[in-house]
């Protein structure tokens, strides 16, 4: 008996694409939306005024938002609109091999994303919009201010609370919704897998809503793409994004967070400093295709 009509499941399945994009970004933010909600009951059940700036709220309503945009949301959607979903995140174990050639391979790109971000960085608008660009500076010191605030912590188990919140959690459910929803998605209705990578890594920069540090993260996004794309299975994609998020964590918790965030980009933009960044680039993407080289090879012994 097929019981998928009373449980929803698979309800939108044949739904053409316009109606599962609507679904999508109505889930992003009613989850969004409820779980926020929920974090200001929590803030105001435990006695924290939940409008405020203090860590323990902005920690708060990070973790909930992060769970219902990113984790809540994209399990809903892929519920929602297809019949056998337990497969579609490729949320399999995979080759240590591969795990390790995609750290490696963040770490090799991560001087070119740096020298990116420098650049990125000394970007202006120009004349005719500079009120938008004060605008958008304001926002970014809000974020940074934060973001500040968030990272600062001065004991192991602060330290590890920080790793769940800010490191582990976003890299599952960014994963998740970047790569496990919205990249396979372009390259089902696209039918071009490379253009899906950077559509996917595109969003996933847009949606942080910060201009002067759009590029980096877009190529950080790009290389998360392919190691899902290549690799095969969500979990190396994820491991890699939270290992991204947990040094910047790690680093100001044994030194300071404004040394932390400063680090994220090399203000030193010496032709060497170029040179060898994009040296480095090519090494990351001999890495992908050794990636995509072992995955291929696992196939075809199946």
């Amino acid at each position: 008996m097929n019981l998928n009509w009373i449980t929803f499941k698979g309800m939108f399945a044949d739904g053409p694409l316009w109606k599962k994009i609507i679904l999508f970004i109505f889930l992003l933010v009613f989850c969004t939306v409820t779980m926020v909600s929920l974090s200001k009951l929590i803030c105001f059940v435990v006695g924290w005024n939940p409008d405020s700036l203090e860590v323990e709220v902005l920690k708060t309503k990070q973790l909930m938002s992060s769970s219902g945009m990113f984790i809540l949301a994209p399990v809903l959607f892929v519920y929602l609109t297809k019949n056998e979903a337990v497969n579609y995140f490729k949320l399999k174990l995979v080759d240590p091999r591969i795990i390790f050639l995609s750290i490696l391979a963040v770490c090799t790109v991560y001087p070119f994303i740096s020298v990116t971000a420098a650049w990125n960085e000394g970007m202006h608008l120009p004349e005719a919009l500079q009120g938008v660009e004060d605008w958008m500076k304001h926002y970014e010191e809000l974020l940074k201010s934060a973001t500040l605030r968030m990272l600062d912590s001065s004991s192991i188990p602060q330290l590890i609370f920080n790793l769940i919140i800010i490191a582990l959690i976003p890299a599952i459910g960014e994963e998740l919704t970047f790569r496990g929803v919205i990249q396979q998605s372009f390259a089902k209705y696209l039918k071009n897998e490379h253009v899906a990578v950077w559509l996917a890594a595109i969003i996933f920069s847009a949606i942080h809503l910060q201009f002067f540090g759009f590029f980096p993260r877009m190529l950080l996004g790009v290389v998360l793409g392919y190691i899902f794309l290549y690799g095969k299975s969500l979990i190396a994609s994820i491991f890699c994004h939270f290992m991204n998020n947990a040094f910047i964590i790690i680093y100001a918790y044994v030194s300071d967070p404004e040394t932390a965030l400063a680090s994220e980009s090399s203000h030193n933009m010496t032709h060497g400093t170029i040179a060898a960044s994009i040296l480095l680039l090519c090494v990351t993407i001999f890495i992908l295709m050794r990636i995509k080289y072992i995955s291929d090879k696992k196939k075809e012994a199946v």
